[in-house]
């Protein structure tokens, strides 16, 4: 887990900040003073090339999914990015590789 995803009791997606921003926050430091707020996330129903798109534009480590109501569903990490978009074979010379 690299983000930490801020929602309200309906689970409405409001912000988003990394964990090193939270351990380096002052403990009297309200989350939502440093939290961005414009958080790039995807819906339920993206494929997995608008995926990889959104994680290779942004550099995200990892996308919320949401639905039709800004509710967060899940996350899609860029690993499952990368084991869904690249083809099997690829992937398997890269992992002897490393």
């Amino acid at each position: 887990m690299y983000y930490v995803y801020v929602v309200d009791e309906e689970e409405h997606l409001l912000g988003v900040l990394s964990l090193r921003d939270l351990i380096v926050a002052k403990p009297e430091t309200k989350i939502r003073d440093f939290m961005i707020k414009n958080v790039i996330s995807v819906r339920v129903d993206a494929g997995p090339r608008e995926v990889a798109e959104i994680t290779s534009k942004y550099n995200l480590l990892a996308v919320p999914v949401i639905d039709q109501h800004n509710r967060i569903q899940g996350i899609v990490t860029v690993d499952d990015v990368m084991e869904r978009v690249m083809p099997a074979r690829a992937g398997g010379r890269r992992r002897r590789i490393f």
